[in-house]
């Protein structure tokens, strides 16, 4: 309601301004200038009012002296005739006006609110339209995506059956071709054994048939040598057939005179040349008897060489043993004396048997002189895990040799007494380096006891194992300790030359540990290639050869340089003899078929 207060006023106001007179306009005389009519102004509005109630004639108003009616009026003038001609606004309407603005007011902004209300919701409404359509056309993407994952899955699937298929296919293909390829291999295997058959059977036919003409000759022969021998002395004795020539050779076909002949031309020189061997024999027979009795053979015989196949080693004998002696017994007793020797110095010298005033364990001893950070060769401490293969390795030699086949073999013999020296400088080894008595004499030990292994080698070498036993007992046993004892030696020799703090030639200690390395290395290889293969001095060198790699890439005192060598020496003494043992092994089957055998 004030804004209904304030509109009255400002009503009452207006009508009073509009009732006051206002000078010369109010008489309507005056000599000066008629103010401007303002606008909408109440006098105006009254004359406005005045000339409408009661309109005046022209003629009757005053007229102007001097007055031209027919004189130009400025724009002033003008402009203010054409405000006094606008008539006088109808205040009942502009009181309505005012008195309705506060509820026309309130209308408008009821629209205008009503206006952004509904805008508000308009615009709601578009935004919900809106994400109602983005949500439409997620959905709609998504299940776009889906189809297209589940066309993909399907592609997928499709492809991976046909890829299956195709394997499958490829398989069975393969398959196909390698069954037709092994019945041609059979085929043809087949075929050359069939060749060989009929070939073997040839030639056993041509033997047996000259077999049979051997007989038949042999027998026109002693009876012409008889006849022969019966017109010289009367008797019939002749030289056995095995023990002269042939008279006649095949293919000469002499007559019985020609062969008699031939026989009474022979006869002499063959009864002399018959009577020399025969004391030959009997001297070897009695020298013989006095030396080497006849014995049973240790094990079974071995098969000879394959025909046309020149093996690169010596081939077991096939002599039977001697008989034992005593001092194949004293020598049997030494071994097996020397090996308990060797346990117990071990479990000493490792440390098995509890501390002492220089420690518990062999790596431990001397500030650690025998430990894998000492020197450039030195190895890990876990390198002592060969001392207990070794004692079983070594026993069951030990209890090999005690064997009735081993009794007197030559290679017992050859082997048995620099093995129990080796075992008993091994456990002098273990005392030396445990009590630290003399140190640097243990490396010319080791040098002595490599020395007694490698000869042992040697022998075997030259008295070939009989059979797969003796070379995987004596052999392999053997040849495990030799190996491990070689680089071992090496180890000692850079203990000993770090220990003293010599410097040869000035040459750094990593350059002396890989010419170290590359010496024994060359040397054991060459030997594990000997026979056919002795993959057992590979393996005890290979250990070694590990246990020194390791600290050298871990350790306090590393060098890549030795590392390196060390495992490229590994690798290369192991592909050695594995290669050794396969191409002998495949001359000889070869060999054993028939087919030409390349030089080994």
């Amino acid at each position: 309601m004030n804004a209904e207060s304030s509109s009255s006023a400002a009503l009452e106001r207006m009508k009073a301004a509009a009732e006051k007179p206002s000078g010369p306009a109010a008489t309507g005389a005056g000599d000066g200038p008629r103010p401007d009519p303002v606008p909408g102004s109440a006098p105006e509005a009254d004359a406005e009012a005045t000339r409408d109630s009661s309109p005046t004639p022209v003629a009757d108003q005053p007229r102007l002296r001097h007055a031209n009616t027919h004189e130009t009026q400025g724009p002033l003038e003008s402009f203010n005739d054409w405000l006094d001609s606008l008539g006088e606004p109808d205040w009942d309407k502009v009181t309505q006006s005012i008195y309705e603005s506060p509820a026309t007011m309130k209308a408008a902004y009821e629209r205008q609110k009503a206006h952004r209300e509904a805008e508000r919701q308009r615009r709601a409404e578009e935004k919900a339209e809106a994400e109602r359509r983005a949500a439409a056309e997620r959905a709609e993407a998504e299940r776009q995506a889906e189809l297209e994952r589940q066309r993909a899955a399907e592609q997928a699937e499709a492809d991976r059956i046909e890829a299956e298929r195709l394997a499958a296919e490829a398989a069975e293909l393969e398959a196909r071709r390698q069954a037709e390829e092994d019945a041609r291999l059979e085929q043809e295997r087949l075929l050359e054994l069939q060749r060989a058959e009929e070939e073997a059977l040839r030639r056993e036919m041509e033997r047996q048939e000259h077999e049979e003409w051997l007989a038949r000759q042999r027998e026109r022969e002693t009876w012409a040598l008889q006849v022969a021998a019966r017109e010289s002395d009367g008797t019939d004795w002749v030289p056995p057939a095995e023990r002269r020539a042939m008279l006649e050779e095949r293919g000469e076909n002499l007559t019985d005179a020609q062969l008699l002949e031939r026989a009474r031309a022979s006869l002499p020189e063959w009864r002399h040349r018959d009577r020399i061997v025969e004391k030959a024999q009997a001297i070897e027979a009695s020298t013989v008897r006095r030396t080497r009795p006849a014995a049973a053979a240790a094990g079974p015989e071995p098969a000879p060489a394959p025909h046309g196949y020149i093996p690169p080693y010596n081939l077991p004998s096939r002599e039977p043993d001697p008989a034992p002696t005593s001092l194949d017994l004293l020598r049997r007793i030494t071994v097996t004396v020397a090996y308990l020797a060797f346990v117990l110095g071990g479990v000493y010298g490792l440390g098995f048997l509890g501390e002492d005033a220089t420690g518990p364990w062999l790596h431990d001893l001397h500030q650690g002189r025998f430990a894998g950070g000492f020197s450039m060769l030195s190895m890990a401490f876990w390198h002592q895990l060969i001392w207990p293969v070794l004692w079983v390795a070594l026993g069951i030699y030990t209890v090999h040799q005690w064997l009735p086949s081993q009794a007197s073999a030559d290679r017992q013999r050859a082997t048995g007494w620099r093995m129990a020296a080796a075992m008993v400088a091994t456990v002098a080894w273990f005392v030396l380096a445990r009590t630290g008595a003399m140190l640097g004499v243990e490396l010319f030990v080791w040098l002595a006891l490599g020395y007694l292994l490698v000869d042992s080698v040697h022998q075997l070498n030259l008295y070939t194992a009989r059979n797969r036993l003796e070379r995987a007992i004596t052999d392999g046993m053997i040849g495990l300790f030799t190996g491990w004892a070689l680089i071992f030696a090496a180890t000692n020799a850079s203990i000993w030359l770090q220990s003293l703090g010599i410097n040869l030639l000035w040459i750094p200690g990593p350059v002396w540990a890989v010419l170290t390395l590359v010496v024994v290395v060359w040397g054991t290889a060459m030997m594990s290639m000997t026979e056919r293969g002795r993959i057992s001095i590979a393996l005890g060198l290979s250990w070694g050869l590990a246990a020194i790699l390791v600290p050298r890439l871990v350790g306090s005192m590393t060098s890549v340089w030795v590392a390196i060598v060390a495992a490229m020496a590994l690798f290369m003494v192991l592909l050695a003899t594995e290669n050794r043992r396969y191409r002998i092994n495949h001359a000889e089957h070869r060999a054993a078929l028939g087919h030409e055998v390349d030089e080994v």
